[in-house]
This record gives structure tokens, sequence and C-alpha cells, in this order.
């Protein structure tokens, strides 16, 4: 089943990178000029050409205007969704090939954080409930993300949790043990800073919700945030700014890491002694 997923991928870049060459021959344009038009640059359109790179959503919709293709390109758009929902398979792909990640959650731990189990809790939770093999598929895809933890150069992550995703119990409280065990010993690797940030600090400067920061090669920033049943990518200047400082601030506000692996640690105990965890002061 994984190759032929594989081939089928590969199948559906060819196809796009073929119809995006005769557009761009037909409107008498050089990949450099296609590239500045489309704002990526001309390694990364020559890649995507040849089927190497798979080519962003956005891309796809300004190569479509550029080229005059009346949304032939982003009919091929080889993204697809691939059990992620509508709008997070862009974010998924700029996660792959991000240098660094800056996460702020309110609510549950980052996906590529959560063991199988507490994932799976998080997943059971929406509503209109899914089916069975619903679940299944998404799971499956949500820990096939955590891979980029385990290549040889991850890129540096660094993620703020609100404490409200500490108290909050998902699933069993053995799932909840094993996430935040998990936690601890994902703070302990090199390429991740984890900062929790109490709520003694009172107010802060993303009530509104939770967001991703994504710094990518050659100086690039995107942001990311959901909303229910959907998420959006920007990479407007003025945008992505405010969440990077939104983020600086937070940072400042919360636990270092080390104590914020002490924090984490409190509450793990107190799961694990069937504590409340709200009575923790």
């Amino acid at each position: 089943m994984g190759s032929g997923r594989k081939a089928v991928t590969k199948a559906a870049l060819v196809q796009f990178g073929n119809e995006l060459q005769r557009l761009r021959r037909v409107a008498d344009l050089s990949q450099r000029e296609l590239a500045k038009a489309t704002l990526i640059s001309h390694q990364m359109l020559g890649a995507v050409e040849r089927a190497e790179r798979a080519p962003r959503k956005s891309f796809a919709e300004k190569a479509d205007e550029v080229l005059g293709a009346r949304g032939a390109l982003l009919r091929l758009w080889p993204g697809g969704q691939e059990g992620y929902p509508h709008g997070f398979k862009e974010y998924v792909d700029l996660e792959c090939e991000a240098r660094a990640i800056h996460d702020f959650q309110t609510q549950v731990v980052p996906g590529f954080f959560q063991t199988r189990d507490y994932a799976r809790a998080v997943l059971s939770a929406s509503w209109p409930p899914s089916e069975d093999g619903e679940v299944e598929r998404l799971l499956n895809t949500r820990i096939a993300r955590q891979e980029i933890l385990d290549r040889e150069q991850p890129p540096l992550m660094w993620s703020v949790l609100d404490e409200s995703v500490l108290r909050r119990p998902m699933g069993p409280r053995e799932v909840m043990i094993a996430q935040l065990q998990h936690l601890l010993e994902l703070a302990a690797r090199t390429r991740v800073r984890l900062q929790v940030l109490p709520f003694a600090k009172g107010v802060h400067a993303a009530l509104d919700g939770a967001f991703t920061v994504l710094d990518m090669e050659g100086g690039e920033r995107m942001a990311y945030a959901e909303i229910p049943g959907s998420g959006r990518v920007t990479a407007d200047a003025d945008e992505v700014e405010q969440c990077a400082l939104r983020f600086g601030v937070l940072r400042s506000m919360s636990l270092s890491p080390d104590e914020s692996v002490d924090f984490i640690s409190r509450y793990k105990e107190a799961h694990s002694h069937g504590i409340d965890p709200f009575s923790l002061a």
C-alpha cells in the first residue's frame, strides 16, 4: 500500500510539472520570469517542473493566474488532502521544509509531539463524530508527520504550551501520564525547546488562539492558524511579523525550559497519583 501511494504521488507531480512547463512555454516565459511573477526561486520552479518537488497550493493558484490557466493547474495540484483537514495539507508540506518551527498551543499538545493514544483521544472528540475508519486514517497521518523529529537534521522546534494543555485530561489517566512523559523526553532533545506559560502570568498577547511560525530556507517566513475544521497559511509580511512578535512575548512570559520540565513533571506526578490537576497551585 505504501509503495502504491508513492507511485500515485510521483505521477501527480509529473503531470503537474509537465502542464506547468507547457503553459509556461505557451506564455513565452523563462523559468526565471515565471518564478519572479509567482514569488518563488527559479531553482524551486525548475524542481517542480522536473517533478522533484511538490508545489505549494499558493504557487498553483498564482501560476494559474499568471499563465491564464483558468484553474487548470489548481485542479492538477498534487497536494490533495491525504487525510488532512481542509487547508492543512499546505501547512504540512511547509512544515516538512521548515528550518525552524515556533508553535504556541492553548488546548492540546502539538500534533508533532502527540503520542498515538493521546492523538486518538483528540481526533475522536470531533463533532459530528467521525467514523472509526476515518479516525484511524487521520491518526496514521498525524503520526507520520512526526518523522521530521527523527531526521538526521530535524528542524529547530520551539513550542510554548499554555498550562491548560497540561491540565486537560485526554482519555484515560494512563494516556495523559504517557503523553506528559513523552513531552519530558522530547524536552531533552538538543533541537527542541519546550516552555510552559502558567495561568499565573495572566493575560497575554495571544488570547485569540494558537498559531505557528515557520522559518524557511532563504529567510522566508510563513505563519499558520487554525479555525474549526480548517486552517490558513499566510506569507503576508505584516501578519507573519505580528505572529513572530507575539511568539517572542509568549516566550519571555513563559517558564524557562528547565522550569517547564519541572512544571510538567509535577503534572505527571499528579496524574500518576490520581490527584486532580486543578488542585495544583
